[in-house]
């Protein structure tokens, strides 16, 4: 075990103490103080070398295949620590990029306070956009967590922390570490250790900023230091998720609501997730029905309801009913609320206090609620139901 005192002695006066670095020079805070962040299993200092700031990352505890994770920026017996007076050890670092910016849970928190629900879409959607790269590979980051991502000042998320990483060299092996409980899941144990480590993390992650992005008011009521809204081993009780699910549901955020639903499996492995993150990148960059093809027809797999082309499939299966597109629009059922969507999936009107829904035709629908029908247009303005129009 080595102490934070320990590597602040050496790099405090770096001379002679490193064997490739040379001399590095500690960064300071305004206060003069030197500029750090401490975790379970390091240190990691901003420092400058050879006038370019970077980041070097010391470890207070022995960690296993640091070479094979972090590959040629491990520095191996780089620095020697003071052990006494006297005598010492050469321990070993990793020297990287530092990244300015605040955590992704700073950059949350922030958004909430100030109700900037434009901020908090877009790093929903860049996270979504990370997280369905880092789940579709045969790794895992192991430690997936609002703190362990940085967001740069050119707006891109970076994870950073990777001593907890899966590689498919380490298969067979126990976890070197469980992760932050706040973002695991609660039956993960040191056997589970494999490529599906970052399916519960991702699901909570992006759940959570969705739920920020439609009601930043969530933060005033769930928001913790340690997590960002929810309490794993309370799903699917927990009140915050309940009132997510419930918000998905009723603004037709079938993804976030599908997504959300995946957070009650019995298992780390989540399946459908990579599917549903592809969709909800797929989602935030089509603004515009596609112009060029057949209208899509319904088709059901597994129980839920999406659309197709004879080319492609449109949009996946997330809804529980629904009915052809006419008019451009369709209807569709999410959990116990009807919406109807366009041909890209985005959600055009909702109708949560409505029993049953009628197709459009001549720019006109129907709903019933509370037993009642009621003519609506496409921008959803209610009007009377004349005695002649067809009846639901």
């Amino acid at each position: 075990m080595f102490t934070l005192r320990q590597y602040l002695l050496t790099l405090s006066d770096s001379r002679g103490l490193t064997r490739t670095l040379g001399e590095v020079e500690l960064c300071l805070d305004e206060r003069g103080r030197p500029r750090y962040s401490v975790g379970n299993s390091a240190v990691v200092f901003r420092i400058r070398r050879n006038g370019c700031i970077r980041s070097l990352r010391c470890y207070l505890r022995k960690m296993r295949h640091l070479r094979e994770i972090y590959g040629d920026k491990l520095l191996e017996k780089e620095l020697f620590l003071y052990t006494s007076s006297e005598t010492g050890v050469w321990v070993d670092a990793v020297l990287g990029d530092w990244i300015e910016g605040v955590t992704l849970h700073e950059a949350a928190a922030e958004a909430t306070l100030a109700r900037d629900t434009a901020k908090l879409r877009s790093l929903a959607e860049s996270f979504d956009a990370l997280a369905a790269g880092m789940i579709a590979d045969d790794c895992a980051h192991g430690d997936l967590k609002p703190a362990n991502i940085i967001v740069g000042r050119d707006r891109k998320l970076h994870p950073i922390d990777f001593d907890a990483t899966f590689l498919p060299a380490f298969a067979g092996e126990a976890s070197p570490e469980l992760g932050t409980a706040a973002y695991q899941h609660p039956a993960r144990t040191a056997a589970d250790f494999n490529e599906r480590l970052d399916d519960y993390p991702a699901a909570l992650i992006s759940t959570g900023l969705h739920a920020l992005a439609e009601d930043p008011t969530f933060w005033d009521r769930y928001g913790t230091t340690d997590g960002l809204l929810f309490s794993p081993r309370k799903i699917p009780g927990d009140p915050a998720y309940r009132e997510a699910l419930a918000l998905f549901e009723r603004r037709g955020r079938a993804v976030q609501y599908r997504v959300a639903q995946l957070l009650c499996a019995p298992s780390l492995q989540l399946f459908g997730l990579a599917e549903l993150l592809r969709e909800a990148v797929r989602q935030a960059g089509e603004q515009q029905p596609a112009t060029d093809e057949s209208t899509p027809e319904l088709f059901v797999e597994n129980g839920r309801w999406g659309y197709r082309t004879p080319q492609r499939i449109v949009i996946p299966p997330l809804y529980d009913s629904g009915f052809d597109f006419t008019e451009g629009l369709a209807a569709v059922l999410l959990g116990g609320t009807w919406h109807y969507i366009d041909t890209t999936g985005r959600t055009c009107l909702s109708f949560p206090e409505c029993e049953a829904v009628k197709p459009f035709r001549n720019g006109r629908a129907q709903v019933v609620r509370n037993g009642c029908r009621i003519g609506i247009d496409r921008a959803g303005n209610e009007r009377p139901v004349a005695e002649n129009e067809f009846a639901i």
